[in-house]
C-alpha cells in the first residue's frame, strides 16, 4: 500500500518478478478494505508509513486486528518515528527508507517469510 503510483507499480513488478503475488492499494483505507476481504491469502504486507485516509500505523492496528500474525514491512522516506523505532525494535514490523533497492526488500521479504 503507497499512495505514490510509481512505487507501488515498482515493489510491484519487484515482487512478481521473484515469483511472488500482489494487491496493491492507494490510500490506508483502501489497504485496510482489501487485507480484510482477502487476508486468508495474504502472507505479507509493504506499506507506506503517509497515505492519506489512514496511515501506515493506523492500518498496521487494524490489519493486525485482522490476522495478527502477518508480516509487515513499513516504508517511508521520511525518518522512522518513535513509534515505529519501538516496533522494529520488538520486532513487530520491519522497515525499509525510500529509496531501497529490490535486493533489500528481496532480503526482508525473505527474512519474514522463515528465509
Amino acid at each position: 500500500a503507497d499512495d505514490e503510483e510509481l512505487m507501488l507499480e515498482v515493489v510491484s513488478i519487484m515482487i512478481e518478478e521473484n515469483g511472488g503475488k500482489v494487491l496493491t492499494a492507494a490510500d490506508g483505507q483502501t489497504a485496510v478494505d482489501l487485507f480484510r476481504d482477502n487476508s486468508n491469502i495474504i502472507d505479507l504486507v509493504v506499506l507506506d508509513f503517509s497515505m492519506p485516509k489512514l496511515n501506515g500505523f493506523e492500518v498496521l492496528n487494524e490489519i493486525r486486528k485482522l490476522k495478527p500474525s502477518v508480516g509487515v514491512i513499513l516504508v517511508s522516506g521520511l525518518k522512522m518515528t518513535p513509534e515505529v523505532e519501538l516496533l522494529v525494535r520488538r520486532r513487530e514490523v520491519e522497515f525499509l527508507g525510500k529509496p531501497f533497492r529490490e535486493a533489500e526488500l528481496l532480503h526482508v521479504l525473505n527474512k519474514l517469510q522463515g528465509g
